[in-house]
């Protein structure tokens, strides 16, 4: 350990302006170098925005639940596809101490007509009854008595206008608006926006009355079965001591989580069970390996054109710690030369994809950090390897 600290001790500013003139004497390799650098830390940065913006978009729309328990079934995996069960077991929990209301919610996916086009949009359908207060969204409880009339509807504004065609352009323009089924069975009337955000499972989302999504999802929902069951509590209780009770009344029946829980659950649904999470993970490692062989091809190739310089250095008396600082400051300024850059990049481009997409993508400080960490890292990593030749090189027999 006292090694380590002795070579972290001398990896100081005191020797930055010999490593400094290693790289500046030889410009186009140094761009070149940052540039792939930079390359492989943008790789990083995208598959990571990738995979927070999925989690993003599957999380949404339970963060926005106000309710303290949820009852969802067994067989529901993720948020793209809920699987339904009998609203009796809902009812059921109203005879357990300490339950306040109950609430059954309606999802489902939907297929309708573009609007201005022909192709079909998938849009998820969220039914309730319009007189409860379901989703922390200021803009929807704010137009929840528009949905008491049948098939009028909410529509989200964050979701994909290539999909969906300009529906919040053509609302703000010309008002109200009409929707149909792909099938042509059913029509529906956008009365209002709101923004809640966009989700793979789907192109928008669409907030309803309960008879109404009933309506528009038929083929997808049964008469007598929900989705999910929101649960509010009457804030004497401890939700933990309702959720075992509820566990054991329940049995295998039906899930009961809280709202905590159902969204790690989704999360590490997309994280270790769906491709998804497999592939972004393998894009990012790819990422370090292409940084790790830029610097190190890089600091091989400065290692051995300055062969003679550094056994010079090592005939003088300098140890092989001196020399291994010096190669790991070159990298560590080839990794912050590229990592600044990279990041306003990848930040600009996180800013162009939301808009596009709708799907919410931020440049967060863990993400700086770990991008960061893991560039530094691997070209410190690569600098070791790359001065193994000198170490074994007698300075006699290089002249």
């Amino acid at each position: 350990m006292s090694r380590w600290n002795r070579l972290w001790g001398r990896l100081s500013l005191n020797d930055l302006p010999l490593a400094w003139l290693q790289l500046k004497r030889q410009p186009v390799r140094y761009l070149v170098a940052v540039t792939g650098i930079g390359f492989a830390a943008l790789l990083m940065y995208m598959q990571l925005g990738f995979q927070s913006g999925l989690l993003t978009s599957a999380t949404t729309f339970y963060e926005a639940l106000e309710t303290d328990l949820v009852l969802i079934s067994p067989a529901t995996v993720d948020s793209g596809n809920f699987q339904q069960f009998p609203q009796s077991l809902l009812y059921q929990a109203l005879g357990v101490k300490g339950i306040e209301k109950t609430i059954p919610l309606y999802v489902a996916n939907i297929s309708a007509q573009k609007l201005g086009g022909v192709k079909p949009t998938s849009l998820r359908v969220i039914g309730y009854d319009p007189d409860e207060r379901v989703l922390n969204v200021p803009a929807i409880n704010a137009q929840s008595d528009l949905l008491k009339t049948p098939n009028f509807v909410l529509f989200d504004t964050l979701g994909n206008p290539a999909k969906t065609g300009p529906v919040p352009q053509t609302f703000d323009k010309d008002g109200p608006l009409d929707l149909i089924l792909s099938d042509f069975t059913k029509s529906f009337r956008i009365m209002g926006l709101f923004r809640l955000g966009s989700t793979f499972a789907a192109d928008s989302n669409l907030i309803s009355s309960d008879a109404t999504a009933i309506q528009l999802a038929f083929r997808q929902i049964n008469l007598g079965e929900i989705s999910l069951g929101l649960i509010r509590l009457d804030g004497t209780v401890d939700s933990l001591r309702v959720q075992k009770d509820l566990q054991r009344m329940y049995g295998a029946q039906v899930q009961v989580l809280t709202k905590p829980q159902l969204i790690q659950q989704e999360r590490d649904y997309w994280n270790n069970v769906s491709s998804f999470g497999v592939i972004f993970g393998f894009g990012t490692i790819m990422g370090l390996l292409v940084g790790g062989v830029v610097v190190y091809q890089v600091l091989y190739t400065d290692v051995s054109d300055h062969l003679q310089e550094y056994a010079t250095l090592k005939a003088m008396g300098f140890s092989n710690g001196f020399i291994l600082v010096i190669v790991i400051q070159e990298a560590l300024l080839l990794g912050v030369s590229a990592f600044i850059p990279a990041t306003l990049i990848s930040a600009g481009m996180y800013a162009f994809l939301t808009a596009v997409s709708g799907i919410r993508i931020d440049m967060t400080t863990d993400k700086t950090v770990l991008v960061g960490t893991l560039t530094l890292s691997v070209c410190a990593a690569a600098s070791a390897i790359a001065i193994r030749r000198l170490r074994d090189a007698d300075p006699a027999s290089v002249f």
